[in-house]
């Protein structure tokens, strides 16, 4: 058997370990942007470890769909400029929208902000544009939470369903591993004794 590397300390399984469904928190909620955000920790998961998965579901839509997903340490807005803040995947593209496999960020320790930006492009000719509206259901189960998100492209319709993804976040217990014995000791004398030996090595030409 192999030994296990720091990546066995989290579970990390392909698909969303979220165990049982518990309550639908609300109904889809509409709203005139094509923004969708969760943050980690919230009130229904307030752990300071999380994993966020995410993915297509479906669509259905004359126009291309995509959407852009980005992580940030704080709630300032990405950038819209790709080519300086890159995001971090991207769902959809230019084909028709259609389900695709759960994609996942490492888990994460500390606050959080996920960004899901809803775009369309017509395929005959134009540029990528913003979508008019995004709404979300938002369910809670026993091992994290389940945002179902919609996008309407250009909001001639309203009929929510042009780019439809799924967006959890599962909760992650911390590791507890046991200190060695005597390591603060061997710490300080590394830190004493070799360090500025090794440091001033490095500083050589």
């Amino acid at each position: 058997m192999p030994p296990p590397d720091i990546f066995d300390l989290f579970p990390n399984p392909a698909t969303p370990d979220l165990g049982c469904f518990v309550r639908r928190k609300h109904e889809i909620e509409i709203e005139p942007f094509n923004i969708h955000v969760e943050f980690a920790p919230s009130i229904d998961l307030p752990v300071p470890t999380q994993q966020v998965y995410f993915r297509v579901l479906c669509g259905k839509a004359a126009f291309f769909q995509r959407a852009l997903v980005f992580m940030t340490v704080d709630a300032s807005v990405p950038g819209p400029i790709l080519q300086q803040f890159p995001p971090d995947w991207v769902l959809g593209g230019d084909f028709p929208p259609h389900p695709s496999d759960w994609l996942r960020f490492p888990a994460q320790t500390g606050q959080r902000f996920y960004w899901f930006f809803g775009q369309h492009r017509n395929p005959a000719a134009g540029p990528w544009t913003p979508d008019s509206f995004v709404g979300h259901t938002y369910d809670i189960h026993d091992n994290g939470t389940l945002s179902t998100v919609h996008y309407d492209d250009t909001g001639g319709d309203r009929d929510m369903n042009d780019l439809i993804l799924e967006v959890a976040v599962v909760k992650r217990k911390e590791p507890v591993i046991a200190q060695a014995e005597g390591q603060l000791e061997v710490n300080a004398r590394f830190e004493r004794d070799l360090l500025p030996r090794l440091r001033e090595r490095k500083a050589k030409p």
